[in-house]
């Protein structure tokens, strides 16, 4: 496998420790671009370019190879949404590339774009990243502060704004039952997963991606910030940037809420819900991750006990398939 350094020279490709995949509107569009991170610290990336998402300088679409972006090392993670791409670095610093129309990489009201990284000057010592269609949030190391920048249209960064985006970089005020030791988005929500083990959301709900047993988005709610009804000790939280679904990862089971109209939730039938319910496999599983999209879902994982299966595999829900 070839990709392409800063030099224009097509080279063998490093080890590859994290993928990125891109995001569609429509799920079938194209204009999506998709992003690795190399065991070495550098970024690839490839696919649309039509706001400088590839952080290569250009506008320009890169398909044929994935692309090394220049002046960027020691990555640790990146996200990706519409039309932008956040890279975490291993200091805790935070470049942008792509749109800012909104405010998505947190550049304030003077920047439409920018197709070279930019650091976000008001984020320091940030831990994890994850982005929405149009927003992001970031977790401190300190699991003590949260910040968001970008959308806000359904209050996805708990905040009252009237819709107003966050151009810049805010901090987002999350009350709960301890220290945030993580962090997710959806294509409009937010979850926030505390120490004691439980999660609160905020933000669109009109699926029931917030997990709280109703279908009221967080406008029209008296507390933008509502709890996620789990009663195990969730461990991780799945989701995606065009996703409108949400799943809930516990030591025995995983849970799902919000859009199902093609079998996304894997839970045997149709229809969104509003309440996080226990996903069918076909035997007895561990899940380490989950990914969704707006058409289906994929975890990754492997089934524990005697199960006529690769013992580590990856299980595809969604789209058809119940």
């Amino acid at each position: 496998t070839k990709v392409v350094d800063t030099k224009g020279d097509r080279v063998d490709a490093p080890p590859f420790k994290r993928v990125y995949a891109g995001v569609g509107v429509p799920a079938d569009s194209g204009e999506m671009h998709s992003v690795l991170i190399g065991e070495n610290g550098k970024v690839y990336i490839t696919g649309n370019n039509n706001k400088g998402q590839l952080c290569l300088g250009d506008r320009g679409n890169h398909v044929d190879y994935f692309h090394e972006v220049p002046r960027i090392s020691n990555a640790v993670a990146a996200a990706v949404g519409l039309e932008f791409t956040l890279i975490l670095l291993e200091n805790g610093d935070v470049y942008g590339c792509g749109t800012n129309e909104v405010g998505e990489i947190g550049q304030g009201q003077d920047t439409v774009f920018s197709p070279k990284p930019m650091q976000i000057e008001k984020l320091s010592g940030v831990d994890e990243i994850s982005t929405g269609l149009s927003f992001a949030i970031f977790l401190d190391k300190d699991k003590s502060r949260v910040w968001g920048t970008g959308s806000n249209l359904y209050w996805q960064q708990c905040a009252d704004t009237s819709g107003i985006p966050f151009q810049s970089v805010r901090e987002i005020k999350i009350e709960g039952g301890g220290d945030i030791i993580s962090i997710a988005t959806s294509r409009e929500s937010s979850y926030f997963l505390f120490d004691d083990g439980k999660a609160r959301s905020c933000g669109r709900n009109d699926e029931g991606q917030l997990g709280n047993g109703d279908f009221i988005n967080s406008e029209s709610q008296k507390n933008p910030i509502v709890n996620v009804n789990v009663r195990e000790d969730i461990k991780r939280i799945g989701s995606g940037p065009s996703s409108q679904s949400v799943f809930f990862i516990t030591d025995e089971d995983v849970y799902a809420s919000g859009r199902n109209d093609r079998y996304q939730l894997g839970i045997n039938n149709i229809g969104s819900r509003q309440s996080p319910v226990k996903v069918n496999f076909v035997c007895r599983v561990s899940i380490d991750n989950i990914s969704s999209s707006g058409l289906h879902t994929v975890a990754m994982g492997y089934y524990i006990g005697n199960c006529d299966v690769s013992r580590n595999t990856q299980l595809n829900i969604g789209d058809g398939a119940p």
